[in-house]
């Protein structure tokens, strides 16, 4: 691609990005208000799930074209980022309560998912059998969260459900169809564009994975993460953030594991999996105690997470220092 093109891509991506994010958004909370289920059932399942489809279709190719670790290096920046990133980013725009009914589940399988990823991953290449292990354990995420919102509703529990003015009829799926399609599409005309110039520069792979594809296929729960708080849906961006970490590494993870085994990159034990474990325990940090993320705390995050790039583009190796302590 020309220098042009380049541009073209990256401006017409963003455009794309706030378009569809704002249309899914709004489906969104206007097919939770149809079937009575609480909005931040519909930003885990349908928000969450929905733009975390980069992740899958980038991981998959990748692993498929014989690139592992530009797929496994995609999953892990990717739930990285959408901690200190996605969720940032919204912080900033307007404050963002959490607590609400639901997000403490949703966080126990957001740490367990990570601390399966990670335990599992660093004794062992992934294989068939640990793919459908995860698969499974979505399926049964997913199940949990729909039945126990449903059950809770029927029993008279406020779960956030409210009367706000949507869209119905055609127009709630076209606006569902819009987001869902064009999400994805706005991170691919962006991903496409710093991937090739990140390979005209010689940069390894496991880079690329972390760093550009990471942030790239975020960038639908960044777009979508915005639309919600422009829209003040607090429990949308949290929804948001939460079912995608689960799905990067339960339904992405899973179905890269499938064509295993896979093997790990070295040096994700060393850093990249001490930033995702930092970066799952921040959610609780938010979530348990029902703190509110400020702008402050915004601001903090995305400090946090160029950190985070710096130590990456530097090499640093977290063992090492350990290592330095007890050697």
């Amino acid at each position: 691609m020309s220098d042009l093109s380049l541009h073209a891509a990256l401006i017409g991506g963003l455009v794309l990005l706030a378009i569809a994010g704002d249309y899914l958004v709004t489906g969104a909370v206007s097919l939770a208000r149809k079937f009575g289920v609480s909005p931040l059932v519909a930003g885990i399942l349908i928000v969450g799930f929905g733009t975390s489809a980069p992740e899958m279709v980038v991981s998959l190719d990748a692993a498929l074209s014989g690139s592992p670790a530009l797929a496994l290096g995609n999953i892990v920046g990717s739930n990285i980022a959408n901690v200190w990133l996605v969720l940032a980013v919204p912080a900033l725009i307007a404050p963002i309560a959490t607590g609400g009914f639901g997000q403490f589940r949703a966080l126990l399988f957001v740490l367990l998912a990570t601390a399966a990823w990670v335990g599992v991953t660093s004794v062992m290449p992934l294989t068939p059998i640990i793919g459908v292990a995860f698969l499974l354990g979505l399926i049964v995420y997913a199940v949990i969260t729909v039945t126990q919102t449903l059950s809770a509703a029927e029993k008279g529990v406020d779960v956030g459900i409210d009367d706000e003015g949507g869209v119905t009829g055609v127009k709630l799926w076209a606006y569902l169809l819009v987001g869902i399609v064009g999400l994805p599409l706005g991170a691919h005309l962006i991903v496409e564009g710093g991937v090739g110039i990140a390979r005209k520069f010689d940069i390894s792979e496991e880079l690329i994975g972390l760093t550009l594809l990471a942030v790239g296929t975020s960038l639908p729960e960044l777009g979508a993460g915005i639309a919600a708080a422009l829209r003040k849906r607090a429990d949308v961006v949290i929804g948001n953030v939460l079912g995608s970490n689960v799905f990067n590494i339960l339904g992405a993870g899973g179905l890269v594991s499938l064509f295993g085994p896979v093997e790990i990159a070295s040096g994700f034990p060393n850093y990249d999996y001490w930033a995702l474990g930092v970066a799952a325990l921040t959610l609780a940090l938010f979530i348990v105690p029902r703190s509110r993320i400020s702008r402050l705390a915004g601001l903090t995050l995305l400090l946090i997470y160029s950190v985070y790039l710096y130590g990456l583009v530097s090499g640093w190796n977290i063992l090492s220092l350990f290592g330095g302590l007890y050697g």
